[in-house]
């Protein structure tokens, strides 16, 4: 063989493919012949280590192909959710997402329709709690941040303050819609053309926490039946459905007190990713929660910090106690990172 040397077990010869795709696949910037010549060689040995393997391990005998881990590994440049189902039509999904909705959040009003064979679409109609923030919510949190990091020169260690990441990305829609075009302003100014901004739409709101959290949540249950391996180089549409996220624009606050309540609903997954990807480790805290820790950087300095994502759903009060816990830590909710950021491994006070 040309590409694959000393392969020395069944797992061996997948992770050797895996290493050969990074380098040679098209996508990461390889070379199409190149990749052919490794599937074929790929193609080859594989039944060759398969059938070695379930033989010597009869207990743990498997029904892969080589085109069923080629195409798994290819998903890590697209996806493939936790719940993907080839044998699903868009309308089995739908109701599968229907009846998640209507166990875990009775008191919203969802509308989930399979659109042909090829598009599911979930709009948010009615919520009961507090969608969006306002001037005075702003005010009362404020807009800053304070980064604690060290220089790049001395590693003498500084702070400095910055627009949290929903205020930075607020001023960014302003400016670009011609709302805000202030050289030098305070605070205030702001959050003066924040307000004014959401009486003309709610696109320029910012979500309350506890919004983004059952929106992020049903997204994620709805993603996870999703496989979408679509490549410009091979097929554009490889995917067994379309689906453009949670529709707010028409969602009204309802207050309404929920009648049902299935304790059993489980949460929904969050989407695979890679080693590489993500180093996490999973810890269960007192309360029964289980907090999946990432580090990675901020994207607007470069700087350090942990995301910190509870792998429970939680109804509105545990959130509520919750946030506040986390804030009492030293985080607090990111709607980008879709988690609690610390700027520091809060692996000791969640263990705590």
């Amino acid at each position: 063989m040309k590409y694959f040397k000393n392969v020395k077990s069944f797992e061996d010869l997948k992770n050797q493919f895996k290493k050969l795709a990074r380098a040679n696949h098209p996508d990461a910037g390889g070379n199409a012949d190149t990749m052919k010549e490794i599937n074929c060689e790929y193609d080859a040995l594989f039944p060759i280590w398969k059938d070695r393997h379930n033989t010597a391990e009869p207990e743990n005998q498997t029904t892969e192909t080589a085109e069923s881990t080629r195409r798994r590994f290819y998903t890590e440049w697209g996806w493939e959710g936790s719940r993907y189902d080839g044998n699903l039509t868009t309308k089995d999904i739908a109701a599968r997402v229907r009846t998640y909705v209507k166990e875990k959040y009775p008191a919203c009003k969802f509308s989930v329709r399979a659109s042909g064979a090829s598009r599911l679409t979930v709009d948010l109609k009615e919520f009961p709690e507090k969608m969006y923030k306002t001037g005075d919510d702003l005010r009362k949190e404020g807009l800053t941040e304070v980064i604690k990091t060290t220089h790049y020169k001395t590693d003498e260690p500084f702070e400095y303050t910055q627009y949290t990441e929903e205020v930075a990305e607020l001023e960014r829609k302003l400016r670009r819609n011609g709302l805000f075009e202030m050289d030098s302003w305070t605070d205030e100014d702001l959050i003066q053309a924040y307000e004014k901004a959401v009486e003309r739409s709610a696109f320029y709101a910012i979500k309350t926490e506890y919004f983004t959290s059952v929106i992020d949540d049903v997204e994620d249950f709805v993603k996870s039946y999703n496989y979408d391996d679509s490549d410009s180089m091979i097929d554009y549409f490889d995917t067994n459905f379309y689906f453009f996220g949670v529709g707010v624009d028409d969602c009204k606050q309802v207050e309404k007190t929920a009648r049902i309540k299935n304790k059993a609903t489980k949460p929904a997954k969050a989407e695979n990713t890679t080693p590489e990807q993500e180093k996490a480790q999973e810890i269960e805290n007192k309360t029964a929660y289980t907090y999946k820790i990432t580090k990675g950087e901020d994207t607007r300095d470069g700087s350090e910090l942990w995301v910190v994502r509870i792998a429970e759903i939680l109804d509105k009060s545990a959130y509520i106690e919750e946030n506040k816990r986390m804030k009492e830590r030293g985080g607090y909710y990111s709607k980008f990172k879709k988690g609690f950021i610390f700027r520091f491994d809060p692996t000791e006070k969640l263990t705590a």
